[in-house]
């Protein structure tokens, strides 16, 4: 038996105080695929340097069961500043195909400079309750974060970042890595929807995606505001083995990066050049041989189009140059486990240097929905949740 990480998304740190709750039930809902009698959840307070005080956590299921979360046998759970730690495992028989709720009532107001947070709809929900609302069989929506212009379009959730069921040895765990196109969840959901399907009970997937996120290079410093976009977290290669591998036997990783590396440079820093595809190549290296030594195997994802007609004219080739030479490589490497072909499945037609029309949030770079779907159509998941012998 083993514990196996059956919802999970990664803290985005702002570096500033963006939002705060008081006096407010959050409810954190999703579906699971894995049978198993104990839970327990990964409370979370890291970035920030204040305590964080939970009044009463409560994991439950839409048909009704609940349970009481509890961190060193109380309900009252103090968080210190940075503090990331289990909760107690409690005895919760959960299977494949319930949908799962989390609760944290907190009492005491909480500023936060961090939380998780995703795009699409469909997949997890994330509501608030006035007061007490754990165990309330009624949700309402309200936005808690200061002034952010994508808090209407996003989903965030704070004090928690990842919930794990004692499960079989035989359960296996896909881990996708990324920037804000495995972050946003858009082809993540879609992605869990297909194991869902095909694989009921058997298959777990973890969403280690961080928006902005540069595979060589830590967040993007940018001259013209004179700080850097602690956003978009350190470089790829420094957190791979952390953020993949810290809480979960991982037996295989979709792995999509590297056009941050390539547009941030003339986008936000004001450089003439691209990071070098040398330089994003060997950076690939380096997390196919962590993958590698961490006993999983990893299936590296081509990079799509990123072309939008508002940028200037002279940036197209430089883009170009370096993610076909990148892609390239990896379509012919043989150093990974096998290709998802993501640029070939998304890219226009008659323009490769364009993302499917009907298939981008309209930047020429996100995939929506229907991109999503694509994408997740694009994974071979018997190849990937059947790894081959080393």
């Amino acid at each position: 038996m083993k514990w196996v990480s059956i919802f999970k998304y990664l803290r985005t740190e702002y570096g500033e105080k963006i939002a705060k709750i008081e006096d407010t039930t959050q409810r954190v809902s999703f579906v699971n695929n894995i049978n198993g009698n104990k839970v327990r959840v990964r409370f979370s307070n890291k970035f920030e340097d204040n305590s964080m005080t939970i009044e009463k956590a409560v994991i439950g299921k839409e048909a009704g069961d609940t349970a009481v979360l509890t961190l060193n046998g109380k309900s009252q759970i103090v968080l210190e500043p940075n503090a990331e730690i289990f909760s107690d495992a409690v005895d919760f028989e959960v299977k494949a195909g319930d949908k799962l709720f989390v609760d944290l009532y907190l009492k005491e107001k909480a500023e936060l400079s961090s939380f998780c947070c995703y795009w699409s709809k469909g997949g997890t929900e994330v509501s608030f309750i006035p007061g007490d609302g754990t165990n309330a069989g009624y949700v309402i929506t309200a936005d808690f974060i200061n002034e952010d212009p994508n808090s209407k379009i996003m989903s965030s959730f704070m004090g928690f970042d990842s919930v794990q069921v004692f499960a079989d040895d035989e359960t296996k765990v896909v881990a996708a890595f990324g920037d804000s196109i495995t972050h946003m969840s858009f082809y993540t959901d879609a992605l869990y929807k297909r194991i869902c399907k095909e694989c009921p009970g058997a298959v777990a997937l973890i969403n280690a995606g961080i928006g902005g996120n540069r595979l060589v290079d830590d967040a993007t410093f940018v001259p013209e505001i004179g700080k850097r976009l602690v956003l978009f977290g350190e470089a790829g290669v420094k957190r791979f083995e952390k953020d993949v591998f810290e809480n979960d036997e991982v037996d295989a990783v979709c792995a999509l990066i590297g056009i941050n590396d390539i547009m941030h440079p003339l986008q936000l820093e004001g450089k003439t050049e691209t990071t070098s595809s040398e330089a994003i190549i060997e950076g690939y290296k380096k997390i196919i041989a962590c993958a590698h030594n961490n006993g999983a195997e990893i299936y590296m994802g081509t990079i799509m189009p990123s072309w939008n007609e508002q940028y200037p004219a002279e940036w197209l080739p430089k883009f170009e140059k370096t993610r076909n030479e990148v892609n390239a490589w990896i379509r012919k490497c043989e150093m990974h486990d096998g290709v998802i072909d993501f640029d070939k499945a998304l890219r226009d037609e008659k323009d490769n240097t364009l993302f499917q029309e009907g298939c981008h949030i309209g930047d020429g770079l996100h995939p929506n929905t229907e991109g999503g779907v694509k994408m997740a159509d694009t994974v071979d998941l018997k190849t990937i949740i059947c790894p081959r012998e080393r």
